[in-house]
């Protein structure tokens, strides 16, 4: 996902003070927070995923290596 996509996904959700995100990571625990979700995007509990729905799930699951997350 392009980072200004996600950024207007977050202002949708009504996440102020975009510029203290620092990684994709954190802005998307925030979006997924902010809809009363839990705020599950690369946490170590992603290979039990069962939101089928989760618009993130297929970045999510990619394998990336530790020191890249």
């Amino acid at each position: 996902m392009i980072a200004a996509e996600l950024l207007d996904i977050a202002r949708h959700a009504g996440i102020r003070d975009l510029e203290y995100f620092r990684t994709e990571k954190q802005l998307v625990w925030a979006i997924q927070r902010a809809r009363g979700k839990a705020a599950c995007f690369l946490s170590e509990g992603r290979m039990e995923c069962m939101e089928l729905e989760c618009q993130w799930r297929r970045e999510c699951l990619k394998l990336v290596a530790e020191w890249r997350r």
